[in-house]
């Protein structure tokens, strides 16, 4: 056997012989959203369950982090249980607090984890994992008792930072593929205000959370934002309580497991037959940096505006396994996802299910004495068909910008009507049609080249553009250029936050095109910020795009990114587009800074991320054409 331990960030494997004086049939690290229920459920359902939490309390972002709210979610599964019990509790003990009280919640989980016959630690964290081959079979950790080992027969990894995969050699990933970057993070005051307990956050800054020096930084900084740690507090305003000493991390490590889903199944409508839970959500990225995303999310997000559709995503038992290994499960938002659909699957309620779809896995597993690859899908089905854990979501539905969230949506198809997709694409709610005329493709291509030539409605030819680019038809060439020389100003209401600007939106499906005509026009943008007019107050998009900084970043940053595509492929103007590029970015007077959600008084500086993706891409060309 082996003891795997990281010693000054490598991996390091030493030959041991360990003397387990306990055994467990599961050990979960982690007892945050997915964790806690994990551990419930297993020893609910007979196992000896040991549960290792670093932090002084279980719940996690909704407890500790005072992440109050569900955003969307499928409901159903035990954690329904828990919030009934935590409701309860608060109406008894506590002040009333928006959304599930944090406090409550904490204890209503410490209770039913001991009720249930688990055994639990806090403040304890992973050093090293046994493994025979690649075979996991126990634990190493330090906690209030020093350092400590056990045996086990199935692991979870709920750690949110797929801390025990990393330990154990698993392939794990992490951010986009353009630079690696994580969304932000968030941190989450509460307050007292009216006799309730109030929760306030914003987006804060960016971090690797599975760097602890730098974790740590961003703790006690992002605490001292004047957005939290105030001179004064008004009474109308609420009263510090205190400041949730864990971050709303939204992203991490993910692993690579059996199964990966990508935003790419999505949008080709593949999905599993033999689902753990429904994920429901919209592709919900808080980045601003949406020029070096993905082309696929950029399409969906930045053309068509889709920021605010909501979809289903059923979640197959291998995004659970790490690719190779044996005895180890992934919960949480670490499960094996690619980076665009991680924004989308990781709310709290579809995490709750995760950690209960691991718990049922590792009790098959354990009582079948199988592979968790080979778990029989039939009986794994039963038992989460007992809680609700497999009840499904809606599959895919839209909210505009008059619909409030909590509401009951009405679903809206796909549209494959020529005549509803013109009137749409006339309109100023074009994102469905935009996708809808993708989808249809080749088929829709000589209507919407007819459109083009629509002299009498705004909209039309404009939006027909960008349908016929995201196709790849370059018919939408010549329009896409006079939007981008009209220096378009307008702002979809196709999705209720998040609406991209068309100016920029053709810029990014020029670059997709490979103009090279539009070059020109590009290297004006960049070069001068006082090219851009201002945004129409009535259409202005106060959450994405707050100042004329911002919106300077964004034309920027998309024309960077497109003058990068088109020399892909046009060879012969490498060198003088990676000149003007380079010239301007060293120019000392360059600002590129964009604000956070939930405050234009955070500003964050883009300019050392923009050279290092540029430098990058330089690099890729190799020795200039």
């Amino acid at each position: 056997m082996n003891l795997s331990e990281r010693w000054n960030g490598r991996l390091v494997q030493t030959s041991c012989k360990p003397d387990f004086k306990d055994m467990y049939d599961v050990i979960i690290v982690g007892l945050g959203t997915a964790g806690a229920i994990a551990a419930i459920r297993a020893a609910k359902l007979g196992l000896k369950v040991l549960g290792l939490e670093q932090m002084h309390g279980m719940g996690g972002a909704g407890t500790l982090g005072g992440v109050t709210g569900y955003y969307f979610g499928t409901r159903g599964g035990i954690y329904e249980e828990v919030d009934t019990r935590t409701a309860e509790l608060e109406a008894a003990s506590f002040l009333k607090a928006g959304g599930v009280n944090a406090n409550a919640k904490s204890i209503v989980l410490e209770r039913e984890t001991a009720s249930a016959g688990a055994a639990f630690q806090y403040e304890a964290i992973v050093l090293g994992v046994y493994m025979e081959g690649r075979a996991v079979k126990g634990l190493r950790w330090i906690g209030p008792h020093g350092i400590q080992s056990a045996g086990s027969r199935v692991i979870i990894d709920a750690s949110s930072e797929a801390e025990v995969c990393a330990l154990a050699g698993c392939e794990v990933r992490r951010g986009r593929s353009s630079d690696g970057q994580v969304q932000p993070f968030s941190n989450v005051v509460q307050l007292l205000k009216d006799h309730r307990i109030h929760h306030y956050y914003t987006d804060s800054g960016y971090v690797d959370a599975a760097d602890p020096e730098a974790l740590s930084k961003s703790i006690v900084q992002s605490a001292l934002l004047e957005t939290h740690l105030k001179a004064e507090y008004r009474d109308d305003e609420g009263r510090l309580l205190k400041i949730m000493p864990q971050l709303g991390l939204r992203e991490g490590r993910l692993i690579v497991g059996e199964e990966t889903v990508t935003f790419g199944d999505f949008i080709e409508e593949r999905y599993t037959s033999e689902p753990l839970f429904y994920a429901y959500s919209n592709l919900d990225n808080h980045s601003k940096d949406v020029a070096f995303e993905s082309e696929a999310q950029q399409d969906w997000s930045v053309v068509s505006s889709l920021w605010g559709l909501n979809f289903t995503v059923p979640i197959p038992i291998g995004t659970h396994i790490p690719h190779g290994t044996e005895g180890l499960l992934a919960a949480g938002r670490s499960i094996s996802l690619d980076h665009d659909l991680a924004s989308c699957i990781r709310m709290k309620r579809d995490m709750q299910k995760s950690g209960e779809a691991a718990a049922d896995m590792a009790y098959l597993s354990i009582t079948k004495n199988c592979s968790l690859t080979t778990i029989p899908y039939a009986e794994l089905r039963s038992l989460l068909e007992e809680t609700g854990c497999l009840e499904q979501g809606r599959s895919v539905e839209f909210i505009d910008s008059s619909t409030k969230v909590n509401q009951d949506y009405a679903v809206r198809k796909w549209l494959t009507d020529p005549a509803e997709i013109r009137e749409a694409l006339a309109g100023t709610k074009p994102g469905i049609a935009i996708w809808s005329a993708k989808r249809l493709g080749a088929q829709l291509v000589p209507q919407l080249q007819s459109w083009l030539s629509s002299d009498k409605e705004e909209h039309l030819p404009k939006h027909s553009a960008m349908a016929l680019g995201l196709i790849g038809d370059a018919a939408a060439i010549p329009m896409l250029r006079r939007i981008v020389q009209e220096r378009d100003m307008f702002v979809p209401h196709t999705s209720r936050k998040y609406n991209q600007v068309r100016g920029y939106a053709a810029i990014y499906l020029l670059g997709k095109l490979r103009d090279k005509g539009i070059v020109q026009e590009l290297l004006k943008i960049i070069r001068d910020p006082g090219e851009l007019p201002q945004l129409n107050p009535e259409e202005r998009n106060w959450e994405f795009i707050s100042d004329p900084e911002e919106l300077y970043f964004q034309f920027f940053s998309f024309s960077v990114m497109a003058l990068l595509r088109i020399a892909d492929v046009h060879t012969e103007l490498r060198e003088s587009i990676g000149a003007a590029i380079q010239e301007r970015l060293h120019d000392p007077e360059l600002q590129l800074k964009v604000s956070f959600k939930g405050s234009r008084v955070i500003k964050y500086s883009m300019l050392e991320r923009i050279e290092e993706i540029v430098d990058k891409h330089l690099q890729s060309w190799g020795s200039p054409a």
